[in-house]
C-alpha cells in the first residue's frame, strides 16, 4: 500500500461518526493539510498529515502520555525514504529523541487503528538520552521487523559493539561508531548514513522549536544541519 493510500484511510476512518474525533483540511499553496485530532480518554493524539502537489510529503504528530510527558514527532517522505523524528519532552525540556531511517514501501496499516501507519521494518533507529546538557547516543539497532520481530541491535542494554555487518532479506548493513555512526546499506544501490553521536542543549533546543512550529512543513534540512555529522 502506498504511504498516500495509507494517510487517505487514516484521515477517512477519522471522519467516521463512532470516532471521537475532530478533523478538518485546508489548502495552502500546493500543501493539502489534514488535521486530526483524537481523544480516547487515556491519550490524545495530535496529527498534521501533508501532501504536496499530490505527494506525501510530511506528518507531524503531538501525543499526551500524562503525567506531564509528551512526544512530538516529524516525519518526511522523500524518493522512497522515511525519515523520522522522535522528541520526548516535559514542558519544553527534552528528556529524550529518537530519529529513525526506514522506507515508504515498509510502511503499513496500525493493527489498533490509531496512527496513520507503523513501521512494518526499519533500517536503523537511534535513541539518545539527556544527560549533562546534552542528549547522547543511548541505544542502535539495524533491521528492526515487525511481524519477524527480527532486529539487530548495535547499541542497547548489554550490547555495546564498535563495529557490526549484519544481512536481512537481501539488504547488507556495515556500521562503525567511533566519531559518529557510520552506516551503510547496500542492496541494488548503495547509501550511506553518518550522524552524530551527540547533540548540544542549544541544538536539541532548536530541533524542538523546529518541531513545535509550522516550520517542519518545509522540509528536512533543519535536522539534517543538525544530525548529520560534520554539518
Amino acid at each position: 500500500m502506498s504511504v498516500e493510500s495509507l494517510l487517505d484511510h487514516y484521515y477517512e476512518r477519522a471522519t467516521m461518526p463512532m470516532r471521537n474525533t475532530k478533523f478538518g483540511r485546508e489548502q495552502k499553496g500546493a500543501f493539502d493539510i489534514r488535521h486530526v485530532v483524537e481523544d480516547d480518554e487515556f491519550r490524545q493524539l495530535n496529527h498534521k498529515i501533508v501532501l504536496k502537489d499530490g505527494v506525501a510529503s510530511s506528518m507531524w504528530r503531538e501525543q499526551e502520555w500524562g503525567l506531564g510527558e509528551n512526544s512530538i514527532d516529524v516525519s518526511h517522505f522523500e524518493d522512497g525514504i522515511v525519515k523520522q523524528l522522535s522528541l520526548r519532552h516535559t514542558g519544553e525540556a527534552v528528556t529524550g529523541m529518537k530519529v529513525s531511517l526506514t522506507r515508504g514501501d515498509w510502511l503499513i496499516p496500525d493493527p489498533d487503528h490509531r496512527l496513520p501507519y507503523i513501521f512494518g521494518r526499519a533500517d536503523m533507529e537511534t535513541w539518545y538520552k539527556a544527560s549533562n546538557y546534552k542528549m547522547g547516543l543511548n541505544r542502535v539497532r539495524l533491521a528492526w521487523d515487525y511481524e519477524e520481530k527480527h532486529t539487530f541491535p548495535v547499541r542497547d542494554h548489554g550490547v555495546d559493539k564498535d563495529k557490526g555487518e549484519h544481512l536481512y532479506k537481501g539488504v547488507e548493513y556495515r556500521i562503525e561508531l567511533d566519531d559518529a555512526i557510520r552506516l551503510s546499506i547496500d542492496e541494488k544501490s548503495s547509501r550511506k548514513v553518518n550522524w552524530r553521536m551527540e547533540m548540544t542543549d542549544d541544538e536539541v533546543r532548536s530541533l524542538f522549536e523546529y518541531a513545535s512550529n509550522e516550520s517542519w512543513i518545509d522540509g528536512w534540512g533543519p535536522v539534517a544541519d543538525i544530525i548529520e555529522h560534520g554539518k
